[in-house]
């Protein structure tokens, strides 16, 4: 193989494996995908403000010190029904959907007072920040222009999956009665795969099992960061009718245990019945990864019977950065001549401002009513110089509205409700044309065209909060439950 055929190679892969990055899962997972909690759901996370439960340990440390002596969160049942439609993606007229039918993150947390003095409050938890995979596929077969007696056959298969877990605790120190100072710690899990496979073959119709050209590439790779570091630290001021709140949220920091793969394939088959061949599978250093300093301000206060929330949260930018940078030989220095492969992973988030309203107004005592609307911006930042990249970059920026029920018994809470998401997003260039493969184009990316991609979702909210004003309130009640 010559060298021309190598630098034509380089840059096919390079193409490959940046556009890969921009891929995410089913609703890409922006910043602010996830929310907890049963008011956290309903309210669509504007809660900076107005958390009372130990969801405050990750929405604001600072105002874990407004909760009871003890107290635990649970919010695990939140069936979520996903659709991603992409029109254009394979090339003109194609069309591919993404239907998924799952459960939304997890998340459980306990609330608890540490010391004898009542100042201080703390809570430990753990939840899925991010959990969520996207598979797209399509086959075309069509006649091959200008040439009746052949036929193109196009194959593309897309995957991608993350996950996210975050383990940790917070405590929070109350300075006046109207004022608490709070900070938590967490150890984040990380990990993301995603994979790339393209096929385009030209056959003759009198017999399709006689390859006359065709081309075969496929890429993946996956990268892991194990206790990687994060701290949030919050306040909370709480007066009679009005409630003020902010949060500071650090990037993480000090990986412990990072590593990377990668592998790739690329076969050709020439008209002439040459082939040419490369493949390789390997391990490698996880050059980087970072995520985003974020600051958040809420508010709360009342109007008549109804409780107004307001939150507002703006994620840094990340220039864009390399993930995997590795140079390697895939002959392991056996062959004939110099053959070593450059592999690069790279990616990039731009500055996001989230908002988020909520209304909560009292039915009964014990029962309320909340909607709530939020934004979802899509952070993933698209490098201009190779629009290809748009291709993967599937997800739109998403809407969020959700309403129900809040209700309380016994000093538990409990609320039920739905959540309603939408999004649509046009973009120019696409990573592959299989609509009309000839000859001319088999071996190349197509970068013309548009792309629409529209999103909704239906979140099914069901939540429960158990609250305990101290251990012997709790200890009291089993005992008389045994009786």
């Amino acid at each position: 193989m010559g060298s021309k055929h190598h630098i034509q190679l380089l840059m096919t892969m390079s193409v490959v494996v940046l556009a890969s990055i921009v891929g995410q899962s089913q609703n890409d997972d922006h910043y602010w995908t996830q929310q907890f909690g049963s008011k956290g759901l309903l309210l669509n996370g504007a809660v900076i403000a107005s958390t009372e439960d130990e969801t405050a340990v990750f929405y604001n440390p600072g105002a874990l010190g407004n909760g009871e002596d003890f107290g635990i969160s649970l919010s695990f049942f939140t069936p979520t029904y996903t659709k991603l439609k992409i029109d254009g993606y394979l090339g003109s007229g194609s069309e591919a959907d993404n239907r998924k039918l799952g459960f939304s993150s997890d998340l459980s947390a306990v609330g608890f007072r540490p010391f004898k003095d009542k100042r201080f409050r703390a809570a430990i938890t753990s939840f899925a920040r991010y959990k969520s995979g996207l598979n797209l596929r399509e086959r075309i077969v069509g006649i091959v222009e200008n040439e009746p007696s052949q036929l193109f056959i196009g194959n593309l298969e897309f995957q991608r999956s993350l996950s996210e877990r975050w383990f940790g605790g917070g405590m929070a120190f109350q300075i006046t009665d109207n004022l608490s100072v709070g900070a938590s710690q967490f150890l984040t899990f990380h990990s993301e795969n995603t994979s790339l496979s393209i096929q385009k073959e030209i056959v003759g119709r009198d017999n399709p099992y006689d390859l006359m050209v065709g081309w075969r590439s496929r890429f993946k790779y996956a990268f892991s960061t194990r206790g990687s570091m994060l701290t949030k630290f919050g306040i909370s001021a709480n007066w009679r009718k009005v409630k003020l709140g902010a949060t500071f949220t650090t990037n993480t920091y000090h990986h412990f245990y990072k590593k990377a793969s990668y592998e790739f394939s690329d076969l050709r088959v020439y008209a002439n019945d040459s082939t040419t061949l490369i493949s390789n599978l390997s391990s490698a250093a996880l050059a980087n990864y970072k995520t985003p300093w974020s600051v958040g301000i809420g508010a709360d206060f009342s109007i008549a019977r109804t409780r107004v929330s307001l939150s507002a949260e703006y994620f840094s930018k990340i220039r864009n950065y390399k993930i995997i940078d590795e140079k390697d030989d895939p002959f392991n220095g056996l062959a004939n001549g110099e053959y070593v492969q450059e592999t690069l992973v790279q990616q990039g988030n731009r500055s996001v401002l989230n908002v988020a309203v909520g209304l909560q107004t009292r039915i009964r005592k014990e029962q309320s009513l909340i909607m709530g609307f939020r934004t979802d911006f899509n952070q993933r930042e698209i490098d201009q110089k190779l629009q290809t990249l748009s291709f993967l970059s599937t997800t739109p920026s998403v809407y969020h509205f959700s309403f129900g029920g809040l209700f309380k018994m016994n000093n538990n809470q409990f609320s039920a409700g739905v959540d309603y998401s939408f999004g649509r997003k046009i973009t120019t260039g696409r990573l592959v044309e299989l609509t009309n493969i000839t000859p001319d184009n088999l071996f190349e990316f197509s970068n013309t065209g548009g792309i629409k991609s529209s999103f909704h979702s239906f979140v099914f909210i069901f939540t429960y909060d158990f609250i305990i004003k101290s251990w012997r309130d709790w200890r009291k009640r089993m005992q008389e439950k045994r009786r």
